[in-house]
């Protein structure tokens, strides 16, 4: 009398489109299907919250498969092929190194072993459907975007604003100010605006024991961001009643299987005017252009905010935040003659001076 098939069973979910209900789920219909074939379950593995791109970053399917070197198993199930993999390049990888080890695939919904040309067939379906899924995700998106509407989470000085269409269906990616946090970003471009660098910024906020986005503490990183790519407080456009959405494409690099940006060509860029959102008016938005700017040039000495709002506005009053250094003509000579030498100025700023009228 044959030993009866030790089997294990795999089970995953994703975080896009599943919960951590279907894991149980997918283990009872395994503990199901090999109870009336007469095999002896030996293991379960899991991976919780994992995309089915992946392979290297998958804990329980490497552990399963470590186990098949073993001849710990027979049988390795899955509930549908989709479980395994959404990789065609992956699920073949898997089934290579099953079959080398003397183990079958098998999945629930066929009820029988996987041959390869099954796997092949269904992994190019199953990551078409993926690349589809991602495209409509995508253009959905943009959509919201261009309706004037966020189309991504809740960033940090918002929250959402509900309100509903003529058929009573909530209408997504409303958003209002909040006016706690909204003050707090004000605060974080004035203090850089006049000389803070970010990390200074951070420290200053955790001290008084304001929370950051998502309710952790503060860090320079969140502040400074990237200036080309839009992130970082200082670099969010919402703030300025703007919302740029697709300004990024994200790729999974096949060797680390890590997520990479890259910034998309600026006709790809979807641009959409939203006075509600704004929270930085745009003398107060320039100055912290400016500073960027000058550390970029190599110029890393602070200059003081009303310096700047002079070069930027030569003279007038920035009314809307708060600050008026309505500075004269004057002033702007003695800055040109004795705090900044021409070949030590930024272009910007050089261009400001050069405008002022004698």
């Amino acid at each position: 009398m044959h030993a009866p098939k030790r089997v294990v069973i795999y089970a995953r979910y994703s975080t896009d489109q599943q919960n951590p209900a279907s894991i149980e789920t997918q283990l009872d219909l395994g503990r199901e299907f090999v109870l009336p074939q007469g095999w002896h379950l030996a293991d379960a593995f899991v991976d919780a919250g994992v995309s089915g791109s992946t392979f290297e970053t998958r804990p329980g399917l490497q552990a399963a498969l470590a186990k098949s070197s073993t001849g710990a198993y027979e049988v390795f199930l899955c509930l549908t092929l989709d479980r395994l993999s959404r990789d065609l390049e992956h699920s073949a990888l898997i089934l290579k190194i099953l079959q080398f080890h003397d183990v079958e695939l098998w999945t629930v919904h066929g009820a029988a072993a996987v041959s390869s040309m099954e796997l092949g067939l269904r992994a190019v379906l199953s990551q078409e459907v993926l690349e589809q899924v991602r495209y409509r995700t995508r253009e959905g998106m943009k959509t919201v975007a261009k309706h004037g509407r966020v189309p991504g989470g809740i960033c940090y000085g918002y929250k959402i604003r509900r309100d509903f269409d003529d058929s009573g269906e909530p209408v997504r990616g409303l958003r209002s100010i909040d006016s706690d946090e909204a003050a707090t970003i004000v605060w974080i471009f004035e203090r850089y605006a006049d000389g803070l660098n970010p990390v200074k910024i951070a420290d200053e906020l955790n001290a008084r024991g304001l929370p950051g986005p998502r309710g952790r503490p503060w860090q320079g990183t969140a502040i400074r961001g990237h200036r080309n790519r839009g992130s970082g407080i200082l670099n969010n456009q919402a703030y300025i009643g703007r919302i740029a959405f697709n300004r990024l494409a994200y790729r999974k690099n096949p060797a680390t299987e890590r997520r990479v940006s890259r910034e998309n060509a600026a006709e790809h860029h979807v641009v959409q005017e939203v006075p509600s959102l704004r929270i930085i008016n745009d003398a107060l938005w320039q100055c912290v252009k400016m500073r960027q700017e000058n550390w970029r040039a190599g110029y890393h000495k602070p200059l003081h905010r009303s310096a700047r709002l002079a070069a930027i506005s030569f003279g007038t009053r920035a009314k809307n935040w708060g600050h008026q250094p309505n500075m004269s003509i004057d002033t702007l000579e003695n800055l040109r003659r004795n705090d900044l030498s021409l070949r030590q100025r930024p272009p910007a700023l050089v261009h400001a001076f050069d405008r002022v009228d004698h």
